[in-house]
Formats: structure tokens, C-alpha cells, sequence
């Protein structure tokens, strides 16, 4: 009797949680996303991302991704960007030089991974729809600009139901697609606000052209 009672407890529970994630709207989700993401001493995930020409995959390269708030550090073979809330640093292998500038708003949306866990929360008409994606359940939140003329014109961020974290992204920009892929994120880092400045002295050969 035990037994039988505490299951039919436990299924009502996942009842009531699965009819409350139903309920959220688009702006609860992208919320708790972003409370995920700033309230945690950030994660590291691999990535994959794809550009497209029409519904063609032109170009595909993968890297790492460090993420505290808005702070990020992202790494491929071709370009590698450090942002630590305020300046930017971009390394270009090749020309033994580093780019320093710090980065408009309307900038940010275009280069920031993360930029949409702030940018939903103005100027943007927010949806939903629930999916599947990689054998878990997720909300698939899609941002189009109040302002038409706007670029990226549309971003879709696929969201783990379970975590809050996001698996995908799709932005439109000036016509053109690009997929970004997330997978192994790993939560269990501590990342000191010092970790996302561009570390010079691993870089001595490089001339850092400051462009503020």
C-alpha cells in the first residue's frame, strides 16, 4: 500500500511540473535560461557551426565555448574571441595580431553566442513550441525584431526542458542561416571573472592593436 501510494504521489508531481513547463511562456523560459546561465559560475560546452546558402550547408567549423553571464571565450582553428563584459579580444592565427575593442550593443547581437539572453527582453515579438532534440524534450523559442528592418531579422534557441540550457541556436542575419550546435556542456566549472580577459602572456608574439 506504501507502495502504490508513494508512486501515485510521485505521479501527480510529474504531473503538475510537466502542466506547469506547459503554462511558461516564451519570456519565462528565455528568464529562466538566463537566470541559469548568470546565476552559475558558468559552464564549458563544445560546439559546431554551420552557415548556410539558402537551405545549403556552405561552411562548418567546431570549437570550445567558456560562458560566465554575458562573459565568454570562444575557440576554433580560424578565430578565437575573448569578452570579458566590457572590451573584446579577436585572435586571427596567421597574422600575429590581436584586435582589442569594445563592442556596441548592436555588435554584441551579432558576435555574442549568449547575446540573446538579454536582447529578448525588448524590441522582440517571442513564440514557442515544444520538440525533441537529441532524445530530450526542449522548447524551441524563436525572437522576430519588432523592427523589420532589424538584423539578426530571427533567432530560434532550442532549450533543455530539464536544464534551462540552450542546445541550439539559428540565426537569420541579412538573409543568410547559421546553426550553432551546442553538446557536452559541463556545469561543474569556476570561472574567475579574470578567466575571460585575453591572457597576453600565452600570446607573446602577438601585438595587440587597440581599437577602442
Amino acid at each position: 500500500m506504501y507502495k502504490l501510494t508513494f508512486l501515485a504521489i510521485l505521479h501527480l508531481a510529474i504531473l503538475f511540473q510537466v502542466s506547469a513547463q506547459e503554462k511558461l511562456s516564451a519570456k519565462e523560459i528565455l528568464d529562466k535560461t538566463s537566470m541559469a546561465i548568470n546565476n552559475s559560475n558558468g559552464f564549458n560546452a563544445k560546439f559546431t557551426t554551420t552557415t548556410f546558402d539558402g537551405t545549403t550547408p556552405a561552411n562548418t567549423f567546431a570549437g570550445t565555448l567558456d560562458v560566465k553571464g554575458e562573459k565568454y571565450i570562444m575557440k576554433t582553428d580560424a578565430i578565437s574571441v575573448w569578452f570579458n563584459g566590457q572590451e573584446q579580444w579577436t585572435l586571427m592565427p596567421g597574422n600575429n595580431e590581436v584586435s582589442l575593442m569594445t563592442p556596441t550593443p548592436e555588435e554584441m547581437q551579432v558576435s555574442s553566442p549568449m547575446s540573446f539572453t538579454t536582447i529578448y527582453k525588448q524590441g522582440f515579438k517571442l513564440s514557442k513550441d515544444s520538440g525533441t532534440l537529441r532524445n530530450r524534450k526542449v522548447w524551441n523559442i524563436t525572437l522576430l525584431p519588432k523592427d523589420r528592418k532589424q538584423e539578426p531579422s530571427k533567432i530560434t534557441v532550442t532549450i533543455d526542458q530539464q536544464t534551462y540550457l540552450p542546445l541550439c541556436l539559428r540565426v537569420r542575419n541579412n538573409g543568410d542561416w547559421t546553426r550553432i550546435s551546442i553538446t557536452d556542456i559541463d556545469t561543474n566549472t569556476n570561472f574567475s571573472d579574470s578567466h575571460f580577459t585575453f591572457p597576453t602572456s600565452d600570446y607573446p608574439e602577438y601585438k595587440i592593436i587597440d581599437l577602442r
